[in-house]
């Protein structure tokens, strides 16, 4: 965070000094009372009084509060600042110091790949610009604040993911953040606890058109479905496309898997270029397509952008591939939705070479009424990709998309349900994995640790 003077910001948040020195310095903004520290800013939002012991030990800190009691508490070094609306005042603070940088800031939605392809565009635009972004795929509203915060006089580019797990989460983020470009990977079938139906969380992801200036570019995915939905038209910035798409800004073509990467001919206008990525999956090449969109808007060669992401790791659990003694391991564990397991099968089944194709499925997440509806669909997604040798379901949610699968023709021999892990690695071991390709395709993060182990057991067996 840039250290500010408290003089600086009063009179913007239509304050009132009645303790402390204007000349103060402010160098963290601390969300909760337990982190006020020296020279940290706390917004007192909440309409309860703040207990006294709360503040024990503490000194030489703000507080911006609707409150004058609190002057019977605070330590005299403290400075307070009384103000008429404590929220109000919050966020004219936040528009304050984002406004503070004239910096290019992409925000990245999408029901996959976000993470991704933000760490693509970082990794593409590391050697040029002093980039920074939000960490891993954390990207929850409470850290919003935390990342805004993260911008400082060294920072010339910023790349965040921007989550929705609720409607109205990306305008929450958006009020932060202020994206000067924004991107839409795709938008499948996800979240529907929260925005209850598909419809809603197309509109949710479509928060991202309105969150951008009037002079901003928002990069969509021309071969989406859902994208297509959304009211483009109504946009009034610029809009770039990305896909296998005919008419796409940046065209995939060619597209072919070789030897643990991705390769493909990039059509941009009249110019085309050869393009690898490490790792496997079609999902990956319209993340990089996303990511080298995003970085020419910033004056990145598209050359010098392919050759950057030559050299990008991919992340842990996404799509990893894993080869020993005969066994394939496709570990795909970050994340299960209907989208993520679709990439998946993709993956599975472009690898798999003859050999036996075995995809042990876990519950898909976050599906709220929909849960049923989606996993009984799911059984005729991987009917209509040609089936599996076996089929291993993880849990209730998840046999359902196999009983549907054998309803549909998968032999019910080759279909198996367990309950627990040990349960899985007997299974495994039951089915034997010479020769055969396994997908492990569940969201781990949300299971019982047993299962990662089994998932390693495999992986670097």
């Amino acid at each position: 965070m840039k250290t500010l003077k408290l003089a600086e910001i009063v009179d913007l948040i239509n304050g009132k000094i009645v303790q402390g020195n204007p000349e103060c310095e402010i160098n963290k903004v601390a969300k909760m009372i337990k982190n006020i520290g020296e020279n940290s800013i706390y917004f007192h939002l909440n309409k309860k009084s703040i207990n006294t012991d709360s503040l024990q030990g503490k000194t030489r800190y703000i507080i911006v509060t609707e409150d004058i009691g609190i002057l019977k508490i605070v330590d005299q070094s403290a400075s307070v600042i009384m103000v008429d609306d404590g929220k109000k005042a919050y966020y004219q603070f936040i528009d304050y110091y984002r406004n503070l940088y004239s910096i290019p800031v992409i925000g990245v939605t999408g029901t996959c790949g976000k993470t991704t392809t933000k760490d693509m565009i970082r990794h593409i635009l590391k050697p040029y610009l002093q980039v920074h972004s939000t960490l891993l795929s954390q990207n929850g509203l409470h850290l919003n604040l935390h990342y805004l915060m993260g911008i400082n006089e060294k920072t010339e580019a910023a790349v965040f993911e921007m989550g929705v797990a609720y409607p109205g989460n990306i305008k929450s983020s958006g009020r932060y953040f202020k994206p000067t470009i924004g991107i839409i990977t795709n938008i499948g079938e996800a979240h529907l606890e929260g925005c209850k139906t598909l419809e809603k969380y197309i509109r949710a992801k479509g928060e991202m058109l309105e969150v951008l200036p009037e002079n901003g570019t928002l990069i969509i995915n021309a071969d989406n479905t859902n994208i297509k939905r959304l009211p483009i038209h109504s946009f009034n910035g610029c809009v770039l496309s990305f896909g296998q798409d005919q008419d796409a800004d940046f065209r995939a073509a060619n597209i072919q898997y070789e030897d643990d990467r991705m390769v493909y001919t990039l059509q941009v206008r009249d110019s085309q270029y050869e393009a690898v990525i490490p790792g496997y999956g079609e999902h990956n090449v319209y993340n990089s397509l996303a990511a080298i969109a995003a970085a020419s808007l910033l004056d990145i060669p598209i050359q010098s952008a392919i050759d950057r992401l030559k050299t990008f790791k991919t992340m842990e659990r996404h799509a990893k591939l894993y080869n020993s003694e005969g066994i394939t391991v496709i570990d795909d564990t970050w994340s299960c939705n209907p989208s993520s397991v679709v990439s998946g099968l993709e993956v599975l089944k472009k690898i798999s070479n003859g050999k036996k194709e075995v995809l042990v499925l876990g519950k898909m997440q976050r599906l709220g009424s929909q849960l049923k509806n989606q996993h009984l669909k799911l059984g005729e997604t991987i009917m209509a990709y040609g089936g599996v040798d076996e089929l291993i379901t993880v849990g209730p949610q998840a046999k359902l998309t196999g009983d549907k699968a054998i309803s549909l023709g998968l032999d019910p021999k080759k279909v198996h349900s367990v309950v627990n892990a040990d349960q899985l690695e007997s299974k495994l071991a039951e089915i034997g994995m010479e020769d055969k390709v396994v997908l492990f395709k569940m969201s781990l993060g949300k299971m019982e640790p047993a299962y990662r182990r089994v998932v390693e057991k495999y992986r670097f067996s």
